[in-house]
Formats: structure tokens, sequence, C-alpha cells
């Protein structure tokens, strides 16, 4: 059977979920393109992501890390390379963009490589330093951190 988008569903993610976020992501952190994240990190956080799940198998997530009532952060955005192209990654901004613009939230911001794709989402690309919260949380741990490749992009959802 070919895999369209129409098979895959968007959820909240479970703690039967953190074993296959895990795996998801961990090829990605192995390259260097996501921070690491333990098993007791996922789970601990659990609430703050959302799968894109192809019967019963978790293909893609996307956590939310709130800043303020007004910001939040996008990441540890992934897409099984299999399914990528499909328009998992965008299903999961946009329901990422849902849950977050009920709860009154005003900015998303994101920092990646992959500029386009964002773009295309109506994200708009800023500065790092406007996020200072970012910065010296999560980028000290980087090591990255003088020499990051990582774009800053905000969206304004209300």
């Amino acid at each position: 059977m070919e895999k369209t988008e129409t098979n895959i569903i968007i959820r909240d993610a479970s703690l039967d979920d953190v074993e296959s976020i895990y795996n998801l992501i961990k090829p990605y952190v192995e390259k260097g393109d996501l921070l690491p994240r333990s098993k007791d990190d996922i789970a601990d956080h659990i609430r703050n992501f959302i799968v894109a799940e192809d019967n019963t198998k978790i293909i893609g997530c996307m956590a939310i890390k709130f800043y303020s009532k007004e910001l939040v952060e996008f990441r540890t955005l992934v897409v099984k390379e299999t399914y990528q192209g499909m328009g998992i990654g965008r299903r999961l901004v946009e329901k990422g963009i849902e849950l977050v613009r009920v709860m009154g939230v005003k900015r998303v911001f994101v920092l990646t490589r992959m500029e386009k794709f964002f773009q295309k989402l109506g994200f708009e690309t800023v500065k790092k330093e406007i996020f200072p919260e970012k910065v010296w949380f999560d980028c000290m741990l980087c090591p990255k951190l003088n020499t990051c490749d990582e774009i800053a992009m905000v969206k304004n959802i209300l």
C-alpha cells in the first residue's frame, strides 16, 4: 500500500510513546541536528509533545516549550525519513499552532536549518538575540554554541 498523508493521524503524545519518540529522534541527535533528550526528559515533558502516527507507528513528533503566556518554541520537529515530503511536518506545525493559539499564545519561534520549510508556513527570519531565554537556557548546552548554523524564525499567531 502506498503511504499517503491521509493515513496518518496527528495526536497528543502519551507515556506509551516515550520509547518511540526517543528512537525517532536518536539518529538526528547522533548527526548533531538535535540536542540530546533522554527518555526521562521526554517522559517528563510528554504533555508538550504531539506525534504523527501511521497505523500505531510513531513516524513524526514535535515538542512545544512554553517561555511565557505570549511566546512558545516549537522544537524537536522530526519526521522519519521514509515519510518526509508528505506534509507531515507541516501538519505537526499547524496542529501545534492550533493548540497554543487557543491558550492565547501570540508568537511561536523556531531555531532551524529548514528556513524554506518554515517560510512556507508563514514564519519570518529574525535575530536569535531577541530570544535570550532560549539562548541562555538551551544554547549554552549545545556543542555548536560558538558556531551555530541555525536560523531563528518567528510567526505571530494572534
